[in-house]
């Protein structure tokens, strides 16, 4: 059980892994994009209106191309330069350049199109899937492992560089199912339900807390103590807290 657990972990953690590594080059192909475009005016190769038009025009249309009709694209595209190059064969090799620059700069549009608009897709399916997890008939209800893992990938990905996130580890003093489960339930009923995630693992209750404004590990905790001196078992848990920058940091819960 616990290896299927930690290969699903693995297989979820390489794939999520792969998504952000390819948003980590848009800044390269926004710069790619411009360079190409500028390169097309400051040059001034042969054709080149014709080019920097044929940009601008296709501007639009490649933000909506599919992802496997871009080789066709550049296809004519190309098929396109060469008919063009021949009214003047003297100048073939600049006309080359041309297309060249053409191609790099339609290339990087799209791709910087295409990251965005899945970084886009993806917010917006764990936006839902969240909503979805974190009511199962009605009933609020904690995350399981696999669950808890692809939401705090995502988390933990897109924080902004000021953010802190915060692994919270809550233990009852006495290894207790029940005790466990009013601590969940008290998380659950404490937690920002829009931003934070909450599961249980071998009788502990873990919470992922990203802080937005000065600290928001304090009235986390002092919610979960209201609620839980509600119903009698103050002092009964101790708290662990660790600042985590990646997966792989929340050691206690994955181990």
């Amino acid at each position: 059980m616990e290896f299927n657990i930690f290969l699903s972990f693995y297989q979820l953690f390489y794939e999520e892994d792969n998504k952000m590594n390819k948003l980590k080059f848009l800044p390269f192909f926004i710069c790619l994009a411009l360079l190409s475009g500028i390169a097309l005016l400051y040059f001034r190769w042969p054709f080149y209106e014709y080019a920097v038009a044929a940009a601008f025009l296709s501007v639009p249309f490649i933000s909506l191309l599919p992802r496997n009709w871009l080789p066709s694209f550049l296809f004519l595209v190309l098929l396109a330069a060469i008919a063009t190059a021949f009214q003047q064969p003297a100048a073939s090799l600049t006309s080359i350049g041309t297309y060249c620059l053409l191609s790099v700069f339609q290339f990087s549009l799209w791709v910087v199109s295409d990251q965005v608009k899945l970084l886009g897709e993806e917010t917006k399916r764990l936006k839902e899937q969240r909503q979805i997890l974190l009511r199962k008939e009605g009933q609020l209800r904690a995350l399981d492992l696999q669950e808890f893992v692809e939401q705090a990938l995502w988390m933990l990905k897109t924080s902004k560089r000021e953010e802190r996130t915060w692994l919270m580890e809550v233990t009852p003093f006495v290894n207790c199912p029940v005790q466990t489960s009013e601590l969940e339930r008290a998380a659950l009923q404490s937690i920002v339900r829009e931003r934070d995630l909450v599961t249980s693992q071998k009788g502990a209750v873990y919470v992922l807390v990203k802080e937005t404004e000065g600290d928001s590990i304090q009235p986390l905790l002092k919610r979960i103590e209201q609620k839980m001196n509600a119903k009698s078992e103050a002092a009964t848990y101790e708290v662990k807290k660790t600042a985590i920058t990646t997966v792989g940091e929340m050691g206690s819960l994955l181990s």
